[in-house]
C-alpha cells in the first residue's frame, strides 16, 4: 500500500524541499536530474500540487542528502 499526503501537509512538505533545494544551491533542473524527472514534476511537488509516496520523498531525501525527517521539522 503506497502512503501519500493530504494537501496541506503536502503544502508544507513541498515548502521544505524547496527550502532545502535552495540551501544547497540546486535549481529546480538540478534537482530533477538527480531525480530522473523534469522540472515541472518537481515545482509541482514544492507547489504542494502533486501527490508523492514515501517512497519518493525518500528518493527525494537521498538527492538532497538529508533525512525524511527534515521535511517534518519545524524548527526551521
Amino acid at each position: 500500500m503506497r502512503s501519500s499526503f493530504p494537501y496541506k501537509s503536502r503544502q508544507f512538505i513541498g515548502k521544505k524541499i524547496k527550502q532545502l533545494r535552495e540551501q544547497k544551491n540546486l535549481t529546480l533542473e538540478q534537482l530533477a536530474d538527480l531525480l530522473g524527472t523534469d522540472r515541472q514534476h518537481i515545482w509541482n511537488i514544492e507547489a504542494g500540487r502533486k501527490n508523492i509516496t514515501l517512497d519518493y520523498l525518500d528518493k527525494i531525501a537521498a538527492a538532497l542528502e538529508v533525512s525524511q525527517s527534515e521535511f517534518i521539522n519545524t524548527n526551521n
